[in-house]
């Protein structure tokens, strides 16, 4: 059988140290989940998930006063950007060291990609939050 003479294709990364995910508990307390683990992300960001990474935001910012109208619509919306928002990570990072409760590690993003995206599924709100909020430091915008 030939072998596949294929290199593998260069993707320009940025490495970004997940010691600053903190978390508090009941007592005030800060955990650190992360600590000593890093998340490697691609560089540049298509169009497509900051206009995401935008929406998201605005749904965030809804007003204390907004009508339940405007929050109904908002929870459909967040619906939506949160399916976005685990697809743009799945794509987006490209490596990483994060281990679950038991220090065992997390499906590899270059790996089973249906078992990676199961794993995002399957993190916390702050985890999250600390993924989308570090998706776009290395970013240089390109087009999609």
């Amino acid at each position: 059988m030939a072998k596949d003479k294929r290199k593998s294709k260069y993707v320009p990364t940025f490495e970004v140290a997940s010691d600053d995910l903190v978390v508090l508990d009941e007592e005030g307390n800060e955990h650190h989940p992360h600590e000593g683990e890093w998340v490697r992300f691609r560089k540049g960001v298509p169009m497509s998930i900051m206009r995401l990474v935008a929406k998201a935001a605005q749904i965030e910012d809804l007003p204390d006063d907004a009508g339940e109208a405007e929050r109904e619509a908002a929870t459909l919306q967040y619906a939506e950007v949160s399916e976005g928002i685990v697809k743009a990570l799945a794509h987006q990072v490209y490596a990483w060291s994060w281990t679950d409760d038991d220090y065992a590690p997390l499906p590899s993003p270059r790996g089973d990609r249906e078992a990676f995206v199961e794993c995002l599924w399957q993190l916390e709100d702050y985890e999250i939050a600390w993924l989308q909020e570090h998706l776009t430091d290395g970013a240089n915008i390109s087009k999609n």
